[in-house]
């Protein structure tokens, strides 16, 4: 049963990658919102009453404004533009009003629990738990749909996959993350003598945690070379070979971190798994924890360092 899922799953998540754009977003929006009914009920485990109503509609609403861009016929070609907007509009779109969205987020999870009908309408605690949800399990696992369609400026859209530069970016990142975590558990069983953080993990090693990481910077540089000189026509990383080996550190140790932040969650609720909703892989958050920090890590360093925005 864990064999079957778990291709299932790998298949699911190659066919959603390769197709990008809303395909994507819908996958991952809907593992996401399975992961934030995860992290309300671990909350409420702690005796924490987060709003489920904000946390899974705000999770709804990121994956949303991500794909905007592919939501758009031909991304606003033909369609008036607001007054100043450039034609890199739809494009951007999505970047643009993340942060109004946060904030909205923000507010109103304050404002709803302050008036919840409960007696006292909410604590500090529930306002925080339900800001935490949707940052944790919405904002930051989004950003690989906004990394998917990442391209240089001025680059024309393409409907072949491997004319785009987005493609190559999340290709680079899940190999990076995937090799982590594969490798991590490898040199960590064969060779962990120093646990790495008991409190949290009492499994995870120094050793394993640092063959993880060698182990993702090798696949990392193979990837980037072979998308730059064999695959992908339009060279998203620029030759930029230099660059490969920082970003596979960079995002690694992002992933690790992830990885220890749901453990962390997990054990101060009491649990073993986020849930049983996959069977024989425990919950969505569990399968997708070094990928939730990773993500946006990663769509931040190839805007800042490969396609020089920002």
């Amino acid at each position: 049963m864990r064999l079957l899922y778990g291709w299932l799953l790998f298949g699911i998540s190659v066919a959603s990658i390769m197709a990008g754009g809303k395909f994507l977003a819908l996958v991952l929006g809907a593992a996401c919102f399975m992961g934030g009914k995860e992290f309300i009920g671990m909350a409420r485990r702690k005796g924490i009453n987060p709003s489920s109503r904000i946390v899974l509609s705000m999770i709804v609403a990121f994956f949303v404004v991500a794909a905007i861009p592919d939501l758009i016929p031909n991304h606003g070609v033909g369609m008036p533009l607001p007054a100043g907007a450039d034609a890199g509009y739809w494009t951007d779109f999505s970047i643009r009003h993340f942060p109004l969205l946060l904030s909205i987020g923000i507010y109103v999870s304050f404002f709803r629990l302050l008036f919840r009908n409960v007696d006292p309408p909410a604590t500090i605690a529930d306002i925080a738990a339900t800001i935490l949800g949707f940052i944790y399990v919405g904002w930051l696992p989004s950003h690989l749909v906004l990394l998917r369609n990442l391209s240089p400026a001025g680059m024309p859209v393409s409907a072949n996959p491997l004319e785009q530069p987005g493609l190559a970016y999340v290709w680079a990142t899940l190999f990076i993350i995937w090799a982590t975590d594969v490798f991590a558990y490898y040199f960590g069983k064969k060779f962990g003598k120093h646990l790495l953080y008991p409190q949290i993990s009492p499994k995870k090693t120094v050793e394993g945690a640092l063959g993880g990481l060698l182990s993702a910077i090798a696949l990392g540089v193979v990837v980037v070379y072979v998308a730059d000189h064999y695959l992908f026509s339009c060279h998203p990383f620029g030759f930029n070979l230099w660059q490969a080996p920082i970003m596979a550190i960079v995002v690694s140790v992002a992933a690790q971190l992830g990885d220890l932040c749901e453990s962390l969650l997990k054990r101060d609720a009491g649990l073993k798994d986020s849930s049983d909703f996959i069977p024989g892989h425990g919950g969505f958050l569990d399968r997708g924890d070094s990928l939730i920090i990773g993500a946006a890590v990663a769509y931040y360093w190839v805007c800042l360092v490969v396609l020089g925005q920002f």
